[in-house]
């Protein structure tokens, strides 16, 4: 048990030691907000999809296929309990700061903060299961996250949901790997070199993000105490729960856990920029709760790693 906890907790420390690297640029000014967008879209347009094809690039096996599709369909019920509990339990008495934080008690950084944990602790078959995690959240952020944010039915949108970059990139990818197209070995060391990106910039995006945190927006108020025991604590371990009841194997249950247990995801940020919202607080929420996790993340998936 002891020798679990200690192996992930090694990898969390590995990919919060790339985050100060982000914090420290951020801090000395080697990086500022312009670079730190720039790096974001070179992750979500180029390095994320590239990780996708690598991830998919696997024989056709009907157990593989199987174990995608019940991932897919667990992070739909979690995220349907998530909800749930963000309605019941998340009140504040400013409306547009009671959105931000349902939509950071709902949605976890599952990709960049997720798939960096799942490829160190399950390789390419972790960020294979995990991409349905991200599917699930990629069309209810972009339908029901919308909304939530904007409190406007009419900013929901088909064209962003269908070209959205993470929706394209698990699209293709599932081609290649139902049709059993293997990419060109010239074309897939590329791709490779690029893949390999996805845990050290996401890294240094959030660490930069926390340099400019603002601790005392992000923890002001009863609302935020119990968005962040939620999004940390309870939900995870409800997630963990679920899938034991379910006899989750332990493979997705690591996966589910690690993208459960995630602090609220940097969509939220980018989200309150488009729409208008208050970026200052959105940023320091998903900055402050991610350092946070720093000490939480571990724990879950250790005990999921026992558990499961």
């Amino acid at each position: 048990m002891l020798q679990s906890f200690l192996t992930v907790g090694q990898q969390i420390v590995t990919l919060y030691l790339l985050m100060v690297v982000g914090f420290v640029l951020g801090k000395v000014k080697l990086l500022d907000d312009r670079g730190s967008v720039a790096l974001s879209s070179l992750v979500m347009y180029v390095v994320s999809p590239c990780m996708m094809v690598v991830a998919f690039q696997r024989p056709l096996e009907r157990e593989t296929l199987r174990a995608f599709g019940t991932a897919a369909l667990v992070a739909l019920l979690l995220h349907a309990l998530f909800i749930a509990a963000s309605y019941l339990l998340v009140r504040d008495g400013v409306p547009a700061r009671q959105r931000a934080l349902r939509f950071a008690t709902v949605f976890s950084n599952s990709g960049f903060m997720g798939y960096p944990l799942m490829a160190a602790l399950l390789g390419s078959i972790g960020v294979f299961y995990g991409s349905a995690y991200v599917i699930v959240f990629t069309i209810l952020s972009w339908t029901w996250g919308v909304y939530v944010i904007t409190g406007d039915r009419s900013q929901l949108r088909l064209k962003p949901l269908l070209l959205n970059p993470g929706v394209i990139s698990v699209v293709l990818a599932m081609a290649l790997y139902l049709g059993q197209v293997t990419v060109p070995e010239p074309l897939m060391v590329p791709i490779n070199y690029l893949a390999d990106l996805n845990t050290p910039l996401p890294m240094l995006v959030v660490g930069y993000q926390l340099s400019h945190a603002n601790f005392k927006a992000a923890l002001q108020g009863i609302s935020s105490w119990v968005t962040l025991v939620l999004r940390l604590l309870v939900l995870p371990l409800t997630s963990l729960g679920i899938c034991l009841a379910l006899n989750v194997s332990h493979d997705l249950t690591l996966v589910l856990l690690i993208a459960a247990s995630a602090p609220p995801a940097a969509l939220l940020s980018m989200f309150a920029a488009r729409f208008g919202k208050d970026t200052a607080l959105t940023s320091s929420l998903v900055s402050v709760q991610t350092a946070i996790s720093a000490l939480t993340m571990p724990v879950l998936v250790g005990l999921a790693e026992v558990l499961g």
